[in-house]
């Protein structure tokens, strides 16, 4: 009896290392398979994001020569069209572009780019107007105390005296004022008692936003400003004053002249005049920022063609001038006079006529 339950004893342990060794087997079989799915997995995850970074590049490549065109068209005219670029910008990419005219209007510019980077190829068309330059020595951008190259939003705490314009759509809330025109290229809504002593007018034409050449500026400028600053003392304008970075206003201004800033600029209380016959204007190719309660005695103007450029507030600002951005987002109090401006803005007589892109799309 003692023999035959060692016997038994024996097959059993048998038996169970025969499964455990048969489970191992299957366990390890089950982890080579996942293993070999998620190696398979990460090699394709390698290979998409490569694919993507390639077409990426391509796709910037070709952006890249619309902007190159573009510069080209605005610096030398469209005398010698159709034309073609080809630039090697880029490690192993290069974008080719053609300019050439469409229709039947000498102002109607056709741009067709093809980025290549690495076997991809990524391609866009543009069409677009050259501006003509404006009749009087401003762009006519500046013909109105608020204009926003988006929608806008009025609310009861917006006081203006001259026109309004936006190439969006406008909204007026509660009770905002304005003594002049309100003008959109689309849609006008007015949810409460908006007091607007001109014309409202909907679905108007576009009126583009003319360039900030900062080439040109930086050329042009008396005096030039590396790196960020602050003018909070009495500051001396003669001719163009450029500051290759931030800017934080918070003093008076003597003489006549433009601030061209490449950065942002803060506004922490008053800009003026230190005499009635003193004017500035700020030209920003960042975002502009009211804090607290400020006067502002000249002219705000934010624009860039690549990030929209933003002037905003939360506090209290009273502007005798205008403000033109391409986004306008005030929350706080808004009160501005129009005053016409008399330093040399962007889309000036002097300047080149701009090319200004009115149809995009991409084709492959």
């Amino acid at each position: 009896m003692r023999i035959a339950l060692l016997r038994t004893r024996d097959s059993i342990q048998r038996g169970a290392r025969g499964f455990a060794l048969v489970a191992a087997i299957v366990f390890l079989f089950v982890i080579l398979l996942l293993g070999g799915s998620m190696i398979s997995q990460a090699v394709q995850e390698m290979s998409n994001a490569s694919r993507i970074k390639k077409e990426t590049a391509a796709f910037n490549l070709a952006e890249a020569g619309i902007d190159y065109a573009a510069w080209q068209l605005y610096n030398n005219g469209s005398d010698d069209l159709p034309t073609t670029w080809t630039k090697y910008p880029f490690d192993g990419g290069r974008f080719s572009v053609t300019a050439k005219q469409w229709g039947s209007s000498a102002n109607t510019i056709e741009l067709t780019s093809t980025g290549v980077y690495r076997g991809w190829t990524s391609k866009v068309k543009v069409v677009g107007v050259f501006l003509d330059n404006p009749t009087g020595p401003q762009n006519p951008v500046f013909n109105h105390a608020l204009f926003s190259d988006a929608d806008l939003t009025m609310g009861g705490t917006f006081d203006l005296i001259g026109d309004v314009h936006a190439n969006g759509n406008i909204t007026m809330r509660g009770g905002p004022s304005v003594d002049g025109d309100v003008s959109a290229m689309g849609n006008i809504r007015q949810q409460g008692s908006a007091d607007v002593t001109g014309d409202i007018l909907d679905h108007q034409p576009r009126i583009p936003m003319p360039a900030i050449d900062l080439a040109y500026y930086r050329a042009n400028a008396t005096t030039i400003i590396e790196g960020d600053h602050n003018f909070n003392n009495d500051t001396d304008l003669d001719g163009i004053t450029f500051v290759d970075g931030d800017a934080t206003i918070n003093g008076r201004f003597r003489g006549k002249g433009v601030i061209v800033v490449t950065g942002s600029v803060h506004i922490n209380g008053n800009a003026s005049l230190v005499n009635p016959t003193d004017e500035f204007a700020i030209i920003c190719a960042g975002g502009v920022r009211v804090n607290g309660n400020c006067h502002i005695e000249g002219w705000i103007y934010a624009h860039n063609v690549e990030v929209p450029s933003v002037f905003e507030g939360n506090g209290s600002a009273e502007i005798i001038g205008g403000v033109a951005a391409d986004v306008i987002d005030c929350s706080g109090t808004l009160k501005v006079t129009y005053k016409q401006v008399d330093v040399e803005m962007p889309g000036n007589n002097a300047a080149p006529p701009q090319f200004d892109a009115v149809s995009w799309r991409r084709i492959k």
